[in-house]
C-alpha cells in the first residue's frame, strides 16, 4: 500500500524511535486542529484545514510503518492491514450504532 511497506523495510528506525516519531506527529495534528477549531491559546498559529489533512496523512504513515515493522512481509501486512481494519471499524461501527440506539 504506497510503497509503506518497502519504505519501511528500507529505513533503518527501531520500532521504538517509529513510535516516537508517531507520538510527534499526533502532537503537530493536535496543534492544527487546535488552531482550525480556534482553540484558547492556539488560533494565532493560523492552521488550515490542509494543514490538519497533511497531519493527519503524516501519523497515518507513520502508524502503518509501524504494522509494516511489526510483519514480515509485504503480504503480511497487506492481509493485517485489511484483517485489523475491518476488525476496529466493526467495533466502531457497533459502537456507533449503541449510542444511537441510547439517543432514541
Amino acid at each position: 500500500m504506497f510503497q509503506i511497506f518497502e519504505l519501511t523495510q528500507d529505513d533503518p528506525k527501531t520500532l521504538q524511535e517509529r513510535t516516537l516519531k508517531l507520538s510527534e506527529e499526533a502532537g503537530e495534528l493536535a496543534q492544527a486542529v487546535l488552531s482550525v477549531t480556534k482553540a484558547p491559546g492556539s488560533a494565532y498559529k493560523n492552521h488550515s484545514i490542509e494543514d490538519v489533512r497533511e497531519e493527519a496523512v503524516d501519523a497515518t504513515i507513520v502508524a502503518l510503518s509501524i504494522l509494516a515493522q511489526a510483519c514480515s512481509s509485504r503480504s503480511e501486512f497487506e492481509s493485517e492491514l485489511e484483517r485489523l481494519m475491518s476488525e476496529k471499524c466493526g467495533k466502531w461501527r457497533e459502537k456507533v450504532l449503541e449510542q444511537e440506539a441510547s439517543a432514541e
